[in-house]
């Protein structure tokens, strides 16, 4: 059974810009025309626009929170995933380590911001010679809720903070 609402879609789509949000519209639209038991061997494709949309935010939200500055931000050669690995979290550009650091619920934020990442783009993108990962529409949608919720708390995170930051959503 699906999680995946019109409420969670619209919770989210509140912390997105207009770029992101038509993403997330594109997600709704696609599920909404694809009938449930439709032959599909990889439904990746129905995670990609919400991962496009992902990446975009969680740069937004680095900024807001002044983990990145406006050049990492521009830039073309920032990596989202790069620094948000947990793996490489003492590594001097780790957002993942900022984040833990922010307050006591930042690491657990981070973890689940990385999950989602991990999850909802890596796997989706890439990919690994004998195991292409192919997805049912389950693993989508289970893949799509991952990323809405990571948005969500984000942006509680954000408001939770944004009177000691000087921008918001």
């Amino acid at each position: 059974m699906s999680q995946l609402s019109p409420e969670l879609f619209s919770e989210a789509q509140k912390y997105l810009s207009t770029p992101q949000d038509k993403l997330v519209n594109d997600v709704a639209t696609i599920l909404s025309r694809i009938a449930v038991g439709d032959s599909i061997s990889d439904y990746s494709f129905v995670v990609s626009p919400i991962s496009k949309a992902y990446e975009g935010y969680l740069k937004d939200f680095f900024l807001k929170l002044h983990i990145i500055d406006d050049e990492s931000y521009n830039s073309d050669r920032f990596r989202v995933g790069k620094t948000l690995n947990p793996s490489l979290r003492y590594k001097r550009f780790s957002i993942f380590q900022k984040l833990a650091d922010f307050d006591e619920k930042g690491e657990d934020l981070a973890e689940q911001l990385w999950d989602a990442w991990k999850y909802g783009r890596n796997e989706i993108f890439h990919y690994f010679p004998n195991s292409v990962k192919a997805i049912d529409r389950q693993a989508a949608e289970d893949r799509i809720y991952m990323v809405l919720n990571a948005i969500i708390k984000s942006g509680e995170f954000y408001k939770l903070h944004s009177r000691n930051i000087d921008t918001e959503f």
